[in-house]
């Protein structure tokens, strides 16, 4: 895959300012703020001014792991510094280094280069952490050294302190300063804002959620309107974080906005003063029978008082039979006001310890016995359940005072505390675990709930009957996770009663569709049914009195299961068996391979069972490296002796899939698992639990191929003929258009074209208002065209140039596949002039002073790109130091365009002969070329090529699996700057191995192509 590329990242936000308050305890799930005056005093600049050496932030970070991490037994130096270089070597492309290692898998030497220098640093001398220290010095100050042109030193210290906190535990990180800034924003729950959620859909602002009672929804904003425009500034591929910062203020300050939504013909004008945004965490409703539910979304400083202003609202109408305590999806938050939460429902004894290494911190916190409530619990958990909310839900089930209704909730049971840096960037390091009563750790393992819950899904595109018990991504599946020896008890205990449910897929989107309202779903209605059931408030005695109900929800929910497989023809009823099954299995594509790319195919499996006895309940699962194959499940049911059954499983191959070759293969389970929610109903008939013999394990390997890439080069000029005054300049006020001509330079056709522009200035120093700053390419009612190689397409961007735009305005500009994803983005500087300014009248034929031909700039200034030569140009104007030259090509209203040449370049000429001027394309950016291999069967490969370019090639970088192995500058290279070959020995683990080759001609234009290979 060829790609240049500069991404975009969307995220979702709530439109505030944050006021510094110290005041926290502990945090997620305890972390506690250190701060000073001190602390707070001259805050370095980040910049070329930085000065490495002084390892400012790394030696704080050095000392705050000496005195406080939670296990200095997890502690290796050496394999810090390895970790550190790893991760600045991803930061830094000129920086390469090649870490050896000992029979323990120790760092004992690093290698590292920048550039062309070279340097070796023996580890074996570290042993402590202020060996650490010093070490790091010497190797910053041989990168500061001998890294030329790089302005962010600070970012390599940055990268250096999260590479070795990296080998430690996965909580326990540096946070940038504007990290920093948004972690307490979300635990404060209050800021200055308009109070909305915002996301970039599409490239458009849109509002997500108006939060009631604010400036925002007093207003009459709603869910889904455009927001088009901030102040002066057009919101058309502005940076969300940006959005933010513009919306975000003090309270009682204000800020104009422009809207658009459905049905309005043109945006309204919204001028709103900013207040104190009160985000809350706790929402809740009164369901049937007196039963209370809240939901909590976080622990933040106002959650506890949320969740007693709700009981008390609640109760205002009638005494509550019983609550549910929604926490699902929560991921956490203050540790405070979890242990408040639980004071609420438990009378006496631990909530949670912390426990540091060595038992070196040891704090209970107790119960207080006030104002605790006595009604029946119901507390729902979902594998996001983390931290702060795992504290409540293991207080409640371990003091049997609530049921657990649910899935088994993440498995954080580490305590941070967080230490702020002099330039507001902060360290949060894991200080001690928690432990739930009992002295039991959830640590990696989580909350087992009580009651089971697994939605089942049975569509057309999706099955999942047992796949979600696989839950992968909880804190057990993180590297460097801490672990603890009383864990172990978490990790035997099961749940006591196990409920799979057919998912309702209309309520489930209407669910997915309005997050902030509260819907009852299953769980919350099982939890309800619960609570009415009962008159005990502790596990136990609920439990008992809840078997009723859900012997009579597991009865429903298995006939709605089996009536829905049914319909599908796989008969899902248990059965006895006599004999013994045998099988005989196909496993089939019905596409020859190799795959195309952007096709869909349909996986077979054919079971025939040719045994004396029926096959009960045959299900399988797929697997593969190649995620397209991994988790499909297949249900066979019941296959009596002498009957086949198949299923088909459509994959759909998208366009961007890269060439591979892989093995997939069934895993096969059969009859009736003893876990399950009806084993029991199962030994009650008589049946036989034990497994049949499962068919054989069946295999066959699947191989993709890519579609030929399109590659896009662009060039660049002005027409501001449309509403400006057709002078071919940038004056200030005037709005103009920038013509992008988009010719595909690749091998493949690209069917899904989209050509955008964005101000790369800086939150109000944005030198343009974009009108018009996405466009598909396609015809008059927008549909795709495709663009096959060598075929050219003009998109035509629309902009203001406005008032006080400075002299020099950064953008970007970026053609790309959205489904092939494909993408060329460069950044161009425009050069806009005083409202008055005119190019004044001249007639010059000009000639080249060096070489032979006129070059011809797109655009005035030194932002531009050639877009033509000529022997001879023939001037009409001049402006400072650029002539203006017609290139005899007419505008959209018939003006002519213009392209430019400094007057430096150019003499007079006064020889006779035809000004013609030839039009010259971009030749794109850079070609990679490679040896294509997809298997091997050795721990390495060689991989050579040739990156080839129409201007100059800087240099050339090589990964293995997000790992850098291979760095080579063209710096040397005066021959041919515009082309770099390689040949690089590349490493292999077993399994897929992603190789992808980045070519660079500068920091902005870079080339990448990416292979897949499947070691043996």
């Amino acid at each position: 895959m060829n790609t240049v590329v500069k991404s975009t990242l969307a995220l979702v936000a709530l439109i505030g300012a944050f006021y510094l308050s110290i005041s926290y305890r502990y945090g997620d799930p305890g972390w506690q703020l250190k701060f000073s005056a001190k602390e707070a005093e001259a805050r370095p600049e980040k910049g070329a001014s930085y000065d490495l050496r002084q390892l400012a932030i790394l030696n704080r970070a050095v000392v705050n792991i000496k005195e406080n991490y939670v296990d200095p037994s997890r502690i290796n130096e050496r394999k810090m510094i390895g970790a550190a270089m790893e991760e600045v070597q991803r930061a830094i492309a000129e920086l390469l280094v090649e870490v050896e290692k000992d029979s323990e898998d120790v760092p004992t030497r690093i290698t590292v280069r920048v550039n062309a220098a070279e340097a070796a640093f023996d580890l074996r001398d570290v042993g402590d952490l202020w060996q650490l220290s010093f070490k790091f010095k010497d190797i910053f100050s041989f990168i500061q050294q001998n890294l030329q042109h790089h302005d962010k030193l600070q970012d390599i210290e940055y990268a250096a302190i999260n590479g070795m906190l990296s080998t430690l535990d996965p909580h326990s990180v540096l946070m940038r300063p504007e990290d920093y800034r948004e972690m307490k924003l979300s635990t404060r729950g209050k800021f200055g804002g308009l109070g909305i959620v915002i996301s970039v859909r599409d490239g458009q602002l849109t509002v997500v959620n108006p939060i009631d009672d604010t400036p925002a929804s007093r207003a009459g904003l709603k869910a889904g309107d455009k927001v088009v425009q901030i102040g002066f500034d057009s919101t058309v591929n502005m940076a969300l974080s940006d959005a933010v910062d513009m919306l975000r203020g003090a309270p009682n300050t204000s800020v104009t906005i422009w809207v658009s939504r459905e049905g309005w013909a043109k945006p309204r004008k919204f001028v709103l003063e900013r207040a104190d945004i009160k985000v809350k965490s706790v929402t809740y409703k009164q369901l049937p029978d007196r039963v209370g539910l809240v939901r909590v979304r976080n622990f933040q400083n106002t959650t506890f008082s949320e969740l007693k202003g709700a009981l008390k609202t609640m109760a205002k109408k009638a005494p509550l039979k019983g609550l549910v305590l929604d926490l699902r999806g929560n991921p956490g938050g203050l540790l405070d006001q979890a242990i408040k939460m639980s004071d609420l429902f438990i009378e006496s004894g631990p909530l949670v310890t912390t426990v540091g290494y060595g038992n070196r911190i040891r704090e209970p916190k107790m119960a207080t016995r006030k104002n605790t409530r006595e009604f029946p619990v119901v507390v729902l958990t979902s594998n996001s359940s983390a931290s702060a909310s795992e504290i409540v839900a293991g207080a409640l089930k371990n003091h049997k005072r609530a049921l657990i209704i649910g899935q088994q909730t993440f498995g954080k049971g580490s305590v941070q505390v967080i230490y702020d840096n002099k330039d507001d960037s902060a360290l949060k390091l894991t200080i001690a675990q928690y432990l739930t009563p009992g002295d039991i750790s959830i640590q990696s393992v989580g909350i087992v709930p009580d009651i089971a819950t697994y939605p089942v899904v049975l569509t057309d595109t999706e099955t999942d009957l047992h796949r979600s018990e696989e839950f992968k991504g909880g804190e057990k599946d993180l590297p460097s996770h801490l672990d603890h020896a009383s864990s172990e008890i978490s990790k035997a205990a099961k749940p006591l009663h196990r409920v799979r449910y057919l998912r309702d897929e209309d309520l489930h989107k209407k669910v997915m569709e309005t997050p902030n309202t509260i819907i009852t779903d299953f769980e919350i209605d099982l939890a309800r049914r619960i609570i009415v059931s009962t008159a005990a408030n502790h596990r136990d005695g609920m439990l008992k009195d809840a078997m009723p109900v859900l012997d009579a929800v597991t009865g429903q929910q298995q006939k709605a299961i089996e009536g829905a497989l049914s319909k599908r023809s796989v008969d899902w009823s248990v059965l006895a068996t006599t004999g013994t099954p045998k099988a005989q299995v196909e496993l089939t594509l019905d596409a020859p391979e190799p795959i195309k790319a952007g096709s869909t195919v349909t996986l077979q499996a054919k079971v025939t069972n040719i045994g004396t006895g029926p096959y009960v309940r045959l299900r399988a699962i797929s697997r593969s490296e190649n995620p397209l194959f991994e988790g499909h499940e297949l249900l066979f049911g019941n296959i009596p002796a002498g009957e086949s059954r198949t299923w088909k499983t459509p994959v759909k191959v998208p366009k961007s899939a890269l060439t591979r070759r892989d093995a997939v293969k069934l895993e096969f389970k059969v009859g009736v698992d003893a876990k399950s929610e009806n084993a029991d109903r199962a030994q009650a008939k008589g049946l036989d639990l034990t497994e049949a013999p499962k068919p054989p394990t069946t295999k066959i390997k699947i191989a993709v191929a890519q579609l030929p890439r399109p590659r896009f080069a662009m060039t660049y000029l002005i027409d501001d003929a449309q509403q400006g005054n057709g002078d071919g300049l940038l004056q200030r006020g005037e709005q103009a258009e920038l013509l992008v001509d988009i010719v595909n330079v690749g091998e493949g056709v690209s069917t899904a074209l989209l050509g955008t522009l964005r101000d790369d200035g800086q939150s109000g120093r944005r030198g343009i208002f974009i009108k018009r700053g996405r466009i598909k390419a396609g015809g008059a009612d927008g549909e795709a065209v495709e663009l096959k190689p060598g075929e050219k397409t003009r998109l035509r961007f629309s902009f203001k140039v406005k008032a006080d735009s400075p002299d020099s305005v950064p953008v970007q500009v970026s053609a790309m596949d959205a489904e092939i994803r494909e993408i060329t983005s460069e950044k161009l500087i425009l050069a806009p002039v005083d409202a008055d300014a005119r190019p004044a009248p001249v007639t010059a034929r000009l000639k080249a002073t060096a070489g032979a031909l006129v070059q011809l700039s797109g655009l005035r200034g030194d932002g531009g790109q050639i877009i033509g030569t000529a022997t001879s140009a023939q001037a009409d104007a001049k402006l400072g130091e650029w002539y203006r030259v017609p290139l005899n090509e007419k505008g959209e209203k018939g003006s002519g365009l213009y392209g430019w040449v400094r007057a430096d370049q150019v003499a007079p000429n006064t020889a006779q002969g035809a000004d013609t001027i030839t039009r010259v394309a971009s030749a794109g950016p850079p070609v990679i070329t490679f040896n294509e291999q997809h298997e091997a069967h050795t721990d390495a490969m060689t991989l050579e090529g040739n990156v080839s370019s129409g201007h100059v090639v800087k240099d050339l970088l090589v990964y293995v699996n997000n790992r850098k192995v291979f760095f080579k500058s063209n710096a040397s290279n005066q021959a041919a700057k515009d082309s770099l070959a390689f040949s690089v020995r590349v490493p292999l683990d077993k399994g897929v191995n992603t190789i992808t080759v980045v070519a660079r001609e500068d920091n902005e234009l870079l080339s990448r192509r990416t292979m897949i290979v499947n070691r043996d």
